[in-house]
């Protein structure tokens, strides 16, 4: 079954960017207040939706809170209709009413007509308002989040917003039953980035409106925004084609990518894949890279090692060819080697390079000519990407034809290679296009929320994964599924995608019956048989 044509990807992109595609619709003469209608509409049917499901033998009580900008429009019209069910609904706004423009204004005059004794204004100066707004959170049931949105950037938040949201977040903190929305983007992160803008609501559900927003699914604002539900509002697609490519991979997806197999079939036609690794030490990162491979799918796997440590791998690895070749003093495979690893190479359709391989300066020589030389899909990782940026030359990579590669540095190498500090969370995309596109190769920044980019200026943002995943030798195990996709014969933008997701799938699946806590790599291999079991049930 071909599912690849029935699959759309989930459309990234920064949120000021959605009030640019906003002004251009309502230019072409799409009606402002039947977009916020509709925003508003979506918010309250998610909200009753969940309530329903709680079956509460009484009537469902809220407090909406809302700001000045569309936001709070949106805010309103969802206050609205949730009154028109049948809620108990209590209505603050935070801004003052003679400032409400536009289809806020419209919306809150429309409010105001039938339900006036629900609405008011939250002036935090006011001893007796905070007072109720206080006592109607502790009989809440839920709170809707509608004070900032994605209009919200840089600065921090301060004064009585500030106040309000930590009042909100309070009562929350107080009762874990409480369920919090936030309307667009949790009021206080930036929506191009996922900063903090100082503080932020912690959301239940966000539910966001045509696509989702960089600082819903970028840490740290990925931390507070808790269930992200995609609203379409009506924009016609037309309008986000020209923007940024920044897309999210969902299983359906990522099972589409994988190839398809023919029953008749075979382990050479399936894909090979020669793995450069391991050194004295470092024999389990080798390992785990030609085991996870194989468990993603790899026809045949053979590991280029040191001759010294040769039976040590025979004796770990039943699976798998070893081939032995002179070594260091270090006991790491040397440059001496390079015509034999060549004259191999050419046997395979992929490589892997770098895990465990040590950082001996003639096994880094040996890396940067099989990167001169090796025209075939690679993955580069670990001590692999030493050799990049532990040369004299400190632009070393500006010598190299990396079109056919893909690397895999986390935020330390990261900063190596471009020769930055510690990189913040919220710059990470940035960063990772740049490398992409100033050494045209394709580039997997792990860590929460993984990106992957390539040099077309495409990127993904990885939904899958837990901090289970911080622990030795996870990254051997990715590298081994990255490399098995491209020995399969997918591109390397896709097997980087799909690599990544399904490794994070794999955490995930397996720290349900193990803990984040007692995660190890290799439990990822039993994690793999059991995503490819649906990947499998959707393909075939």
């Amino acid at each position: 079954m071909d599912i690849s044509r029935e699959i759309k990807l989930i459309k990234i992109l920064e949120g000021s960017k959605i009030a640019e595609i906003d002004a251009m619709a309502i230019s072409d003469g799409i009606d402002p207040k039947w977009l916020m209608g509709n925003a508003g509409r979506s918010v309250s049917r998610e909200v009753i939706s969940d309530f329903e499901s709680k079956e509460l033998k009484r009537t469902a009580r809220g407090v909406v809170v809302c700001g000045g900008g569309n936001n709070g429009g949106d805010g309103l019209v969802a206050a609205g209709e949730l009154l028109d069910y049948g809620m108990k609904v209590t209505v603050f706004h935070t801004f003052p009413v003679e400032k409400y423009r536009g289809s806020s204004l419209f919306y809150f005059k429309k409010l105001e007509e039938s339900k006036k004794d629900n609405i008011y204004d939250l002036s935090t100066e006011d001893k007796k308002i905070v007072a109720f707004f206080r006592a109607e959170l502790e009989k809440a049931d839920f709170v809707l989040d509608a004070i900032f949105g994605t209009g919200l950037h840089g600065k921090e938040i301060y004064g009585p917003s500030r106040d309000i949201i930590e009042i909100v977040n309070f009562f929350k903190q107080k009762n874990e039953n409480l369920k919090i929305y936030s309307v667009d983007i949790p009021s206080g992160i930036d929506s191009d980035n996922g900063k903090v803008l100082g503080v932020s609501i912690r959301a239940d559900k966000t539910i966001t409106f045509a696509c989702k927003k960089i600082g819903q699914v970028n840490y740290p604002g990925a931390d507070f925004t808790g269930e992200v539900k995609v609203i379409d509002i009506g924009i016609p697609e037309k309008y986000f084609d020209k923007y940024e490519q920044i897309f999210e991979p969902d299983i359906r997806w990522v099972a589409g990518e994988i190839p398809l197999r023919e029953s008749w079939t075979y382990k050479y036609k399936v894909g090979s894949l020669l793995v450069i690794a391991g050194s004295s030490g470092f024999t389990g990162a080798a390992s785990m890279t030609c085991m996870s491979a194989l468990r993603s799918g790899a026809g045949v796997v053979t590991l280029v090692c040191p001759w010294g440590l040769n039976n040590i791998f025979e004796e770990k690895l039943t699976e798998v060819i070893t081939y032995p070749v002179e070594q260091t003093e270090d006991v790491s495979s040397s440059v001496n080697s390079l015509n034999e690893i060549m004259d191999l190479s050419d046997r395979f359709s992929a490589v892997a390079i770098g895990p465990g391989l040590s950082r001996n300066s003639d096994t880094m020589c040996l890396v940067r000519e099989l990167l001169k030389k090796i025209k075939k899909p690679v993955v580069l990782d670990a001590d692999g990407l030493y050799a990049l940026y532990g040369a004299d030359d400190t632009d070393i990579m500006k010598t190299f034809d990396l079109s056919n590669v893909v690397i895999t540095p986390h935020s330390g190498e990261m900063s190596l290679i471009m020769g930055l500090g510690k990189i913040p969370l919220e710059d990470r995309i940035k960063i990772n296009l740049e490398i992409a596109e100033k050494y045209k190769l394709t580039s997997v920044l792990k860590g929460a929320r993984t990106i992957i980019s390539d040099y077309n200026k495409k990127t993904f943002i990885n939904p899958t994964g837990n901090w289970g995943l911080a622990s030795a030798g996870t990254g051997d195990i990715l590298t081994g599924i990255i490399g098995s996709l491209l020995c399969q014969g997918m591109g390397l933008l896709e097997s980087a995608v799909c690599g990544v997701y399904i490794h994070g799938l794999a955490a995930d699946i397996m720290v349900r019956e193990t803990s984040r806590t007692a995660l190890m790599a290799t439990d990822l291999l039993e994690g793999l048989k059991r995503v490819f079991g649906e990947i499998e049930k959707l393909k075939y």
